[in-house]
């Protein structure tokens, strides 16, 4: 069994703006509010400053910021009790708390954090450190936010995604409540029911993948396995939706070749694979669905990854005639809850290819976009590889 694998963290796919940050500074001393709106206004924030705790509050009260410099050491309300009104504010007050504090207030320091301060900063405060600790704590709000916008639209997405089979299946139970159906009018609605129900089993799969993915405990069993006992489901499944939309899809390669992989979890990946082609590929067109044992393969260029040594790999390909995708593209696709600008993840929720990569990269291999061979379908292109034994 392989150990845990997780993706890349998500600063390495998304890139944040850090610019016109909303910045409260709060403090007794008005040469350090000078100083320190100089900074941060020249770096692009929006300031305000604030010489008191009750003068904070009520700046909050007109618009909450995205982030508070708090002075622990003032007079009246000091920045302690300042931060625990804020805290007690719905949702829990501005994103980001930064303490400043001198070194020889080390309990007020542990009071803030105890608190729910997000971090601090010792005076006297070096410049570049204000300007970087800000940018930093900023970029981790806003990924925060945009990756959490992101997650309930994929929700919404895998919700609405769930919905078209249930209401499929309700009215399919309704025609099988009527007594004047033939035997085979009923056994054909009861096989369109069934494939609703494995429709319905992917996206849920789909969904459990991708949590363990993300939590960084997803893992595989690998054993020596064929080919054929792998991709025969596939071709199962999707062989009649391919019939129906009148796309040519075929199997070509060794059925017999032996791999080391976990058989439904790699079948989880390749069924990834091949309902994004079919989504995309237009009537009459034509999927090629193959497979070859490549000796010296070698995993491509991957941002922040190490390529490895050649090794002989089976190869799966997973080729179709659609609209293709971007070069521009071809480095973020596989990033979860992310979509090209034609929804080239597939499955409705942008999961798909991101659990394909990770089921990859748990058996030690990979997928990447490839381009389309010679004589190949001239659209998207995708390999996927694992080891054999």
């Amino acid at each position: 069994m392989t150990g845990p694998v997780s993706g890349p963290p998500p600063t390495a796919a998304f890139h944040v703006d850090v610019s016109g940050g909303d910045v409260l500074i709060v403090d007794d001393f008005k040469d350090t509010l000078v100083l320190y709106d100089a900074l941060l206004t020249d770096d692009g924030h929006k300031v305000r400053t604030a010489l008191s705790g009750a003068a904070a509050l009520k700046m909050v009260e007109e618009r909450e910021p995205e982030l508070v410099l708090l002075d622990v050491s003032m007079p009246g309300m000091d920045g302690v009790e300042v931060l625990q009104h804020l805290r007690a504010r719905r949702g829990g007050g501005p994103a980001v708390i930064m303490l400043t504090a001198a070194r020889r207030e080390p309990q007020a320091i542990e009071l803030g954090l105890r608190g729910g301060a997000d971090a601090y900063l010792t005076k006297p405060i070096d410049s570049r450190e204000l300007l970087a600790r800000t940018r930093a704590a900023l970029e981790s709000f806003r990924l925060r936010r945009m990756l959490e916008g992101q997650r309930r639209d994929h929700i919404a997405m895998l919700v609405h995604d769930l919905r078209h089979p249930l209401s499929s299946m309700g009215l399919l139970a309704e025609i099988m409540e009527g007594e004047e159906l033939s035997q085979d009018e009923r056994f054909s609605a009861t096989q369109q029911m069934r494939a609703l129900c494995g429709d319905m089993a992917r996206l849920i799969d789909g969904v459990l993948a991708a949590s363990r993915l993300e939590a960084g405990v997803f893992t595989v069993e690998p054993r020596v396995v064929t080919v054929g006992a792998v991709i025969d489901s596939t071709l199962k499944v999707f062989a009649p939706v391919a019939a129906r939309r009148r796309v040519t899809f075929a199997f070509d390669g060794p059925r017999e070749a032996r791999i080391l992989a976990d058989a439904p979890k790699l079948r989880q990946a390749l069924d990834n694979l091949v309902a994004n082609a079919l989504k995309f590929t237009p009537k009459g067109g034509r999927i090629r669905f193959g497979v070859e044992i490549v000796k010296d393969a070698v995993a491509p260029p991957r941002e922040g990854q190490s390529q490895g040594p050649p090794r002989t790999m089976a190869v799966f390909q997973v080729a179709d005639s659609g609209p293709g995708i971007a070069a521009a593209e071809a480095a973020t696709i596989f990033d979860r809850y992310r979509q090209g600008l034609r929804g080239r993840a597939a499955g409705g929720a942008g999961l798909g290819l991101a659990i394909a990569r990770g089921i990859a990269e748990a058996h030690g291999g990979w997928v990447a976009v490839a381009p389309p061979a010679e004589g190949e379908p001239q659209g998207a292109c995708f390999r996927l590889a694992v080891p054999v034994p």
